[in-house]
């Protein structure tokens, strides 16, 4: 192990349950990813395991935050905390940096930290259940520095909103300038999540301030990114995600894209293929898919908003021989991995951000499918989580169910 200079170790290095790997030499945390991948697989025999694509921006790379508020007690004092979970889950420190965050986004928290404890606003506590404030969720866009935000609370009333909104914004405005160097914010929402939950964002959201969204770019697509939007936190790196698809898919190709978000992955590709269909659950996603289809022009490219579970069985059945998969960290799951298994799609491009949800999904597949190659790639790099990219290909002798 290559321990960095105390200069470039993160002061939260220690507590924090986010970097796993920042005093460790990048080459040494590749290898260790690539082990990693292969135990998870040791069970699958002729794998063609190809070399991890490494990341060119190990630091500074994540342009979404999702902070949770946090309290720690001084006498009868409670002061109210902003950044991250410790390793053991326990309580919220206080983050005043990170290594692997975009830093206008590290100024924004900061900004809102300040801006939360002068207004006398409380975190939210999930054993008494009292207090509002739950999250701070941020994002930036890379190709054009935009910043918006959101405060997530447990209650639907933010107090004195119209004040203290403009309160926030110029908190944020001094603290990341004018010179464009951190960002530049282009909106405030207020999101209410009243539900006792894990998850950061509720369906009910209020603008505050300026717009819901960010422009963003991808190659030569453009698109609209808001808070509830899934897109890739490590932009630096999607290109390369990307192209590795783009690679598997053959010329004048039918595809499925499941799991499609906003479309990022649909439009990559759809130069390559006939047609593409996205599938997508999110409502806020798939509108976003529909409007970006429009302005960018894109005529082989369609949407269908609903469940994989639902909107994939009649799918399959329309002569589409390639299936792109990019589900959540917890994969497929049984009914969608069985349904593929049992279809006629003769290839399967599968994007996976867990592989351990990637080697249970396999073992459904393998039952109709070859696992050809496994292709890693550092998106998160200095922590644990890694991107793979698996290829399927069916068994010249099944005879799908239909």
């Amino acid at each position: 192990m290559t321990n960095l200079s105390n200069e470039k170790i993160c002061t939260h290095f220690t507590i924090c349950g986010g970097c796993h790997f920042l005093d460790l030499d990048y080459t040494k945390e590749l290898r260790k990813k690539e082990q990693f991948l292969k135990d998870q697989f040791k069970s699958f025999r002729h794998i063609d395991y190809r070399p991890i694509v490494s990341s060119t921006s190990p630091t500074y790379y994540r342009h979404k935050i999702q902070l949770p508020f946090g309290r720690r007690n001084i006498g009868n004092k409670t002061i109210l905390n902003l950044g991250l979970f410790n390793k053991e889950s326990s309580f919220v420190f206080d983050q005043t940096e990170c290594q692997i965050q975009d830093p206008g986004l590290t100024e924004v928290a900061i900004a809102v930290k300040q801006w939360a404890r002068r207004e006398g606003l409380l975190p939210y506590n999930e054993k008494s259940r009292r207090g509002l404030l739950k999250y701070l969720v941020a994002r930036k866009s890379s190709s054009t520095g935009e910043i918006l935000i959101g405060i997530v609370t447990a209650k639907e009333d933010l107090p004195h909103s119209k004040d203290s909104s403009k309160r926030l914004h110029t908190a944020i405005q001094n603290r990341i300038g004018k010179s464009g160097k951190f960002g530049k914010l282009v909106g405030i929402v207020h999101n209410i999540n009243t539900k006792h939950t894990t998850m950061a964002l509720g369906r009910e959201e209020h603008l505050l301030w300026g717009r819901p969204y960010i422009h963003e770019h991808f190659g030569k697509h453009k698109f609209r990114v808001g808070l509830s939007t899934f897109l890739q936190v490590n932009p630096f790196q999607t290109p390369s995600l990307y192209n590795l698809i783009l690679d598997e898919i053959e010329p004048g190709a039918k595809v499925i894209d499941a799991y499609s978000g906003i479309g990022t992955i649909s439009f990559w590709i759809s130069g390559q293929a006939k047609e593409v269909v996205g599938i997508e659950e999110n409502p806020n996603s798939h509108k976003t898919a529909l409007e970006s289809s429009k302005f960018n022009k894109v005529h082989n490219v369609r949407f269908r908003k609903g469940r994989v579970s639902e909107v994939l069985p009649s799918l399959i059945m329309r002569g589409y021989n390639t299936l792109v998969l990019d589900p959540p960290r917890t994969g497929l799951g049984e009914e969608v991995s069985g349904i593929i298994a049992d279809s006629n799609v003769e290839k399967i491009v599968y994007v996976s951000c867990d592989p351990k949800t990637l080697a249970i999904d396999a073992n459904i597949l393998t039952k109709n499918y070859f696992l050809n190659s496994l292709q890693p790639v550092d998106m998160f790099p200095k922590t644990e989580h890694l991107e793979t990219v698996a290829i399927f290909r069916r068994k010249p002798d099944v005879n799908p169910e239909r």
